[in-house]
């Protein structure tokens, strides 16, 4: 008498901070700011640390906006980003080229399309398996999936942002065209991340931050991420998040110079895996993400153009 179980996994990258790592998320974010020249974002997330091949998740993305000569009712943003999740024995590799348009609909508003364009891979290791497990007796242990189509759109001013980006839209399975993949078949599923924060200001030196963020297959139970962040005059940011019932989180980012930000965020486990390992911890380091701009923007704060200043 046998007895099977079918399983559901989350196939995407999920990132404590996703504010932080907006342009590693929606391609459409990528140099929403006319007046920063470069953007650029690193980080890790490890997660269950007392696992032993618990997930880890490694990114690293740069880009460059071009700015017309005369006229700034568009500026567009090219770039490259890499990254890297592992969970238990599966490794999936990323490399993607990006390019975003950005559009001055109205004096403050920007409307953004961008898209991330290249190819995933997915290694499994041969070292690590089981020689009884019946997928140790294949031979085929890497296998490269393209093209990996990522469109993002994204509306924001100095007050909010609304992203949406859809993943696994034109990669269906973890083998290639020849029909070449690891073990049997494994549905991609299409998935969306939504989010939308708004930006309080709380007198001349303080700002609050609510966001919440949706990273969900269209056909699945989503992950929602309620987030609150304060911000001290553009210097220091605090505040806590939450993931479901899974995980509660506390994040603390600074600016240490003018185009350099640090963030940390820890994770609780409050599900009963918490029993087992119950430390998470995710760090980012890059461009001031929204909250820690150069200029701070409080109550009495003299504002810039508003036609160029983002």
């Amino acid at each position: 008498m046998g007895c099977s179980l079918f399983l559901r996994s989350q196939q995407t990258t999920s990132y404590v901070q996703y504010i932080f790592n907006k342009a590693g998320i929606n391609p459409a974010a990528a140099g929403t700011n006319i007046n920063q020249k470069y953007y650029y974002t690193f980080g890790a997330n490890r997660q269950w640390i007392s696992y032993d091949r618990a997930p880890k998740e490694t990114f690293v993305n740069f880009s460059v906006t071009l700015r017309p000569p005369r006229s700034y009712s568009y500026w567009q943003n090219v770039g490259v980003m890499v990254e890297r999740d592992e969970s238990g024995y599966l490794v999936n590799n990323g490399i993607y080229l990006n390019y975003t348009i950005h559009l001055l609909l109205r004096k403050n508003l920007i409307a953004s399309f961008g898209v991330f364009a290249g190819v995933r891979e997915f290694l499994l290791s041969p070292s690590l398996l089981d020689p009884n497990d019946p997928i140790a007796r294949i031979n085929t242990y890497r296998t490269l999936v393209y093209p990996d189509v990522i469109p993002g759109i994204r509306l924001s001013n100095k007050k909010f942002f609304f992203d949406l980006t859809a993943k696994q839209v034109t990669i269906y399975q973890q083998q290639d065209f020849k029909g070449k993949g690891i073990g049997g078949p494994s549905r991609l599923n299409p998935s969306l991340f939504i989010s939308y924060g708004r930006v309080f200001s709380l007198g001349d030196y303080w700002l609050m931050l609510p966001s919440v963020a949706v990273n969900m297959q269209l056909f699945g139970i989503p992950a929602i991420n309620p987030t609150l962040m304060f911000y001290y005059y553009n210097r220091i940011g605090f505040g806590a998040a939450m993931r479901n019932t899974d995980f509660i989180s506390g994040i603390f980012q600074v600016r240490v110079l003018q185009n350099l930000s640090v963030g940390f965020a820890y994770s609780n486990s409050t599900s009963l895996i918490a029993h087992a390992a119950r430390n998470s911890y995710e760090i980012m380091v890059g461009v001031v993400p929204m909250g820690l701009g150069e200029k701070f923007k409080g109550g009495r704060s003299v504002a810039k153009c508003p036609a160029l200043d983002y």
